[in-house]
């Protein structure tokens, strides 16, 4: 369809501009005079309060003057009252008097130097001692007589607020003799401040020159008694700048967050010479002084933008009218054109040409798409004389001609046929003619026929294809039929069904019973039931079952098969049948083998486990089982394996790395054994040599367990290695330590000592004690000697008989011959009873030592001889002793 016709975009767009310009304008204007008027209401606001404070302030400033002239009149008199007899009284009246006429005033006092009250017009307070006092303090300090001490508020003894205004009193020769001071009732301030503080978002205020805030009118939540020197408080702001006048927007509440608009005035007139001023505060909300602004604000924007809200539906109105008049006639005059476009594009996007038959002419007239599919020229085939007829495949020309015919006579008002036609390049395509009767005579005949011609090669060749594809395919295509009733059948069935059932898809399209007459009893059940289910939840059908052809026995076929539900309610079913006989029988030849091969790993003397890639441990032989106990339940994977059979984390690492390394070293998927210490389930200790082989992305692992073979092992090598009798080391082990220790000491050029040690008269003991307590004796001597070695790598032997031998590597002479000293001594000390010895009533022993740097020229047997030697000298000096060779006699 053709593009609607509308406005031009710049005209379209032009009023837009203006409109959105004249509106933005007034905007500005609104904007503008709401600034000012904010700067109005906000000077309005600074005047006001400005004037509240200045009334207040001069009104407080009366009071205090007034007080201070009475303290001053006060001040005057006092040197000719003292001067009286009855001075004291007639203080007191004047007192009274002063403090009657002024409300302001609760009571006057006269205190002396000591601070003690001795007049006061409320006699209560005569006699009290108030020298403690800040202001007393003050007074006293004050450098001028005429300075007016202002004392920080204080709540009196009925919870008002106080504020003692207090003036120095001198001696007639000048020096300090005490304080004239006045109470001032703070309550008779708040009388002054009350009518300021009217409105709900006013809030009037008056604080010490300190800080202490002691009334507070107006705003509910206002505390008195709260100090106002907190950062960014207007009370503070003010302080800090030292005018006597201020207007600041900051709050006046000590931590809130609200602003105010806030005027301050210092109460300290230079007549009074004030000590501390007083700091009076007048203010409203910030929000509350622009209320009225905000409000006015709000009802602009929204006039502001409900007048350009109507400005431009106004707007679009008018142009909405404009473009649909402009579109209604654009779309009478294009209507046919667009009509034809239609058609064209059609017939463009199906690729369909159009024929005419004019009965009363005899002639057919073809669109240009028409010609296009055949690839010619309209000019030339109609110059040229040709008509479809001539196109058309000899071999088509027969059965076309007759379905022309038919509807020729009136037989049929449809024309359909399906032939090729000869295109300019002289090839033939295949193409769908269709057509119907558009105009009749009176006698029932055809005198206008309308039609299309559309090329189907593609899907002739594409059909054609299907078709070879069906007949040579091994197995059968089909759509199988159940009915509601139970009736089933076979609508289709490719050509392979013979090959497959050994009926024709004839035989088979209007009843499939004779076919499951075929099916193996054992298997016709469970088809069935298969049929059934998948009718009856719409799943796709599966089944392997055994087939009966006769003359060739049975087969095994594999079917599968999606359903779907008919508006009748029957259920038809597109499937695929296959033979798999071979592979079925090959199959089952390979579950038996597979079954032998696990009997036989399940027997084997070898522990086996298999592997699969995600490390699932699927496979464990009995002897697996039996020798470390971890079943699937224990440990299903062999991460989870590893965790228990080597359970320290630093042996599991370096089992991993080894057997990583193990892996990347295998050949043909064999992977060397190697031995590793396994934990098995209850806990034994194994050592195993474990193997691997590699197949596919599954691991087959073997464990051989050889810890019974070494525990033999070791048993034999300590038969070789130790001593029988006694448990120490034997002779061998001593030879095989020296001639170690012989080389490492001759490498290092380090000592090596030997002692050769014997019982002394053992032959003796023997003989008196019989061979079992001689058997006994040598086992005493050999343990209290191995529990008298003081270093882990000294070696005590047994060297045959009653002599034992001690290897002392890196030892001096000097060092072996305290060895042994202390040798002789612990066989001493066990004092087994030898009456037998003429050395000593109980057992000892002889000891000879040697020392040498080994030479690895020489043999390491001349040490042990020369420490016989001095065995020998032992024994000959009469035994229980020590001998090196060096002072012997």
């Amino acid at each position: 369809m053709s593009a609607t016709p509308s406005l031009q975009p710049s005209h379209a767009r032009s009023p837009w501009w203006w409109l959105g310009l004249a509106w933005l304008a007034a905007g500005l204007v609104l904007v503008l005079n709401g600034w000012q008027e904010h700067r109005a209401t906000a000077e309005r606001a600074r005047q006001q309060l400005s004037l509240q404070a200045a009334g207040l302030h001069d009104n407080l400033a009366l009071q205090l003057d007034a007080t201070n002239d009475a303290l001053h009149s006060l001040l005057a008199e006092l040197p000719d009252l003292q001067a009286l007899g009855d001075g004291p009284a007639q203080l007191t009246v004047r007192l009274r008097a002063y403090a009657d006429a002024m409300p302001v005033v609760q009571y006057l006092s006269l205190l002396d130097a000591e601070g003690n009250i001795t007049v006061s017009s409320d006699p209560n307070l005569v006699g009290k001692n108030s020298g403690q006092r800040d202001y007393f303090a003050a007074a006293r300090a004050a450098a001028s007589p005429q300075t007016l001490v202002v004392s920080p508020p204080f709540r009196g003894a009925l919870g008002g607020w106080l504020m003692v205004l207090a003036r120095q009193v001198r001696s007639a020769d000048g020096r300090f003799a005490g304080v004239l001071v006045a109470a001032v009732d703070a309550d008779y301030f708040r009388l002054l401040m009350r009518p300021l503080g009217q409105a709900p978002d006013m809030l009037v205020s008056l604080s010490h020159g300190d800080g202490l805030r002691f009334l507070a009118l107006g705003r509910e939540g206002e505390a008195e008694g709260v100090d106002l020197r907190v950062a960014g408080s207007a009370w503070l702001r003010h302080h800090d700048s030292g005018q006597r006048a201020s207007f600041l927007r900051a709050p006046m509440r000590p931590g809130e967050a609200k602003l105010q608009m806030v005027a301050l005035r210092t109460l300290q007139p230079p007549e009074l010479h004030m000590d501390k001023p007083l700091v009076l505060a007048v203010g409203r909300d910030q929000a509350a002084v622009f209320a009225a602004w905000r409000r006015d604000a709000r009802w602009s924007l929204l006039l502001w933008l409900a007048a350009g809200v109507l400005a431009a539906g106004t707007l679009a109105r008018m142009q909405r009218k404009r473009r649909q008049l402009q579109r209604e006639q654009a779309e009478r005059a294009a209507r046919e054109a667009e009509n034809q476009a239609h058609w064209d594009v059609v017939l463009s996007a199906t690729r369909q040409g159009l024929w005419d038959y004019d009965a009363a002419s005899g002639k057919v007239s073809h669109s240009p798409q028409w010609y296009g599919l055949l690839g010619y020229v309209q000019e030339a085939f109609e110059r040229d004389g040709q008509t479809w007829e001539d196109l058309t495949h000899p071999d088509d020309r027969a059965k076309v001609a007759q379905e022309w015919q038919q509807l020729l006579s009136g037989e049929k008002e449809h024309f359909e046929a399906t032939h090729r036609l000869r295109c300019a390049d002289g090839s033939y395509r295949w193409f769908a003619c269709q057509g119907r009767v558009t105009a009749q005579d009176a006698r029932g005949l055809p005198e206008r026929v309308f039609g299309t011609l559309s090329d189907v090669s593609e899907r002739r060749q594409q059909e054609e294809m299907l078709q070879r594809l069906t007949e040579n395919l091994p197995g059968v295509l089909y759509q199988y039929q159940l009915d509601p009733d139970g009736h089933h059948h076979f609508p289709y069935a490719s050509p392979g069904v013979v090959n497959i059932y050994g009926f024709s898809a004839q035989e088979l399209k209007h009843d499939a019973e004779p076919l499951f007459a075929h099916i193996r009893p054992g298997d016709l059940q469970r088809v069935a039931e298969g049929v059934r289910r998948s009718a009856r939840e719409l799943s796709e059908w599966t089944a392997e079952y055994r087939y009966e052809i006769p003359g060739r026995g049975p087969r095994w076929l594999s079917g599968h098969a999606r359903p779907q539900r008919l508006p009748s309610g029957a259920t038809l079913w597109n499937g695929y049948i296959s033979d798999v006989t071979e592979a079925k029988e090959q199959s089952l030849r390979l579950q038996a083998t597979e079954r032998v091969l696990q009997q036989l790993m399940s027997e084997m003397p070898v522990g086996l486990c298999m592997v699969d890639a995600r490390h699932h441990m699927y496979f464990r032989n009995q002897r697996f089982l039996d020798q470390l106990g971890y079943d699937e339940h224990a440990v299903p994977t062999l991460r989870e394996w590893a965790l228990k059979a080597y359970p320290d984390a630093d042996y599991r690492a370096e089992v991993a790395a080894r057997w990583k390394q193990a892996k990347a070293e295998a050949v043909n998927g064999q992977i060397a054994a190697q031995s590793y210490r396994i934990v098995s389930r209850d806990g034994a200790h194994h050592v195993m040599d474990v193997a691997g082989l590699i197949f596919g992305d599954k691991l087959l692992i073997t464990f051989q367990d050889h810890t019974a073979h070494l525990a033999q092992n070791e048993w034999l090598r300590k038969l070789a290695y130790v001593d029988g009798l006694t448990g120490i080391a034997n002779r061998r082990s001593f030879d095989e330590a020296l001639a170690a220790e012989w080389s490492r000491c001759a490498r290092a050029g380090l000592p090596l000592s030997v002692l050769m040690i014997d019982i002394d008269h053992f032959k003796a003991y023997n003989d008196l004690y019989g061979h079992q307590k001689g058997d006994a004796c040598l086992q005493t001597v050999a343990r209290t000697l191995s529990e008298s070695m003081a270093r882990p790598h000294d070696l005590l032997a047994r060297y045959g008989g009653e002599e034992f031998v001690c290897l002392l590597p890196q030892c001096d002479l000097e060092g072996a011959r305290v060895v042994a000293e202390r040798l002789c001594g612990a066989v001493f000390g066990q004092a087994l009873v030898h009456e037998g010895s003429s050395a000593a009533p109980c057992v000892t022993i002889s000891v000879g030592v040697a020392c040498a740097i080994p030479d690895l020229q020489r043999d390491p047997a001349t040490l042990t001889e020369l420490a016989d030697v001095h065995l020998y000298r032992a024994k000959l000096t009469g035994r229980n002793r020590v001998s090196d060779g060096r002072s012997d006699p």
